[in-house]
């Protein structure tokens, strides 16, 4: 992987995001639970409890943007990405980042992300 610059969040910063109408963020599945959050969340592996997340901020703070692979049975991040970065041929890992690209095409083709390159950190 090369360097890539990221929020002090961690998230990619050529990653942008796109706030829609309200009527179409909850189309494309996202919630507004929240007053101030745009919130996704697929579950991309039920078996092994890994969904994916993405954040919002509706006062489009670009620090407050978030995209989040969370293993939900241990409440942490699974870092996909570093798992591959040491084992290229981890099967699961291999899945869920096949799972997490089809995620980030969907919203992408959505408009709701952009900047996004097939197989860069997230």
């Amino acid at each position: 992987m090369k360097d890539i610059e990221c929020r002090a969040n961690g998230t990619n910063k050529k990653i942008k995001f796109n706030i829609l109408a309200d009527e179409e963020m909850r189309k494309i599945g996202f919630t507004d639970y929240s007053d101030k959050f745009w919130y996704y969340c697929k579950m991309i592996n039920s078996e092994f409890c890994i969904s994916f997340e993405v954040t919002i901020p509706k006062n489009k703070s670009d620090d407050r943007f978030r995209i989040d692979v969370i293993d939900e049975s241990f409440g942490q991040p699974y870092d996909y990405q570093s798992i591959l970065k040491k084992n290229p041929n981890f099967e699961f890992a291999k899945m869920v980042k096949a799972s997490v690209e089809k995620q980030m095409k969907y919203l992408q083709d959505n408009k709701v992300l952009e900047g996004h390159v097939i197989g860069e950190y997230i």
